[in-house]
């Protein structure tokens, strides 16, 4: 539990450690990412989108007070909805690879529940990734410029993807599988 902000620093009473701005960003992503991929596991196709997208507006605000960054709800989920635009026909797809996965005996249903988390949990730690990038270079939600970032982003939405440490899906579905073969 962090208890004393010193300049861009957060120091805990418990163990003395300094924790800089941009670890701190990183815990809040860490945190909204685990979110994100329970409110993924809803399974009604648009409300799960919209739940990810309330996830990701609360990590902004999180991070602009962390920044001292005003935040404005309606600028946050315009630039959330210019940066994802391009990921909308992927995650309506996971969502229907998610549907039919779940017809597959045995590791289907794993499988199948866990395809809409993944990508919801990798989405936010991209838009966190990115969102830090720039204000650690001092710009705010009214500079940031989705589409000089899109390449970024998406570089660091694939990798999240593919990560198990973000993802406890891919733990799971290893699990499930070995499980199955076995």
């Amino acid at each position: 539990m962090t208890d004393v902000v010193v300049e861009d620093a957060a120091v805990s009473h418990e163990t003395g450690y300094v924790q800089s701005r941009e670890e701190q960003a990183r815990g809040l992503i860490r945190y909204y990412s685990a979110w994100s991929f329970g409110a993924g596991i809803v399974p009604v196709p648009v409300i799960d989108m919209l739940l990810v997208m309330g996830v990701q507006v609360q990590m902004l605000r999180k991070m602009s007070d962390l920044y001292d960054i005003p935040f404005s709800d309606h600028v946050v989920k315009n630039l959330l909805a210019a940066l994802l635009g391009g990921l909308v026909p992927e995650a309506l797809s996971a969502g229907a690879v998610g549907q039919a996965l779940r017809a597959v005996p045995g590791v289907g249903p794993v499988l199948g529940v866990l395809t809409m988390p993944t990508f919801s949990a990798a989405a936010t730690y991209a838009v966190g990734h990115v969102f830090i990038q720039h204000f650690e270079s001092g710009g705010t939600f009214l500079t940031f410029q989705p589409e000089k970032v899109r390449g970024h982003f998406r570089r660091v939405f694939e990798a999240a993807k593919a990560d198990p440490t973000l993802n406890p899906a891919k733990e799971l579905v290893k699990t499930a599988t070995k499980a199955k073969t076995v």
